[in-house]
């Protein structure tokens, strides 16, 4: 990654441009482009962007963008592929087994059960209305007991 922040660098002082310039033309963060100059990727918030950045850069200083997107290409696969197939398999085991676990722990008398709770929430509001129309009617039929 140092390295394609050297190449930035060493084009953007050959121009005689300044990062600022750079950040205002780009509308970029400076900090973003410093960064990439510095070889630092762990500023941008992912690869999405730090490709987009090298592209627009790259465009702008007049460089390869091709060919500098695919030594940012490089450089993560050499990052990536430091993962040995044994911790791969490893992992592959252990979510495994945390699967069988989880399907262990579930009862065959509850697997596909879905509960509904919707249904119950309208089966609550009916009861309730039921609930006041019955209030209101007994309260009508003693209020004519009484007065009438």
């Amino acid at each position: 990654m140092k390295e394609i922040g050297d190449i930035f660098k060493e084009k953007r002082e050959e121009i005689g441009i300044t990062i600022e310039e750079v950040s205002s033309d780009l509308k970029i963060d400076s900090v973003l482009i410093d960064n990439l100059e510095e070889g630092n990727d762990r500023v941008f918030k992912d690869i999405l962007e730090l490709k987009d950045v090298i592209k627009l850069y790259a465009k702008y200083l007049g460089l390869d963008e091709q060919e500098l997107l695919e030594e940012y290409q490089d450089y993560v696969f050499s990052k990536t592929s430091k993962i040995s197939v044994y911790d791969i398999k490893e992992g592959i085991e252990n979510t495994k087994k945390e699967e069988e676990i989880e399907k262990k722990i579930k009862s065959p008398y509850t697997t596909g059960l879905d509960y509904n709770y919707k249904k119950d929430k309208n089966i609550v509001i009916i009861l309730c209305i039921v609930l006041i129309i019955i209030l209101i009617l007994m309260y009508m039929i003693v209020r004519n007991f009484i007065l009438g």
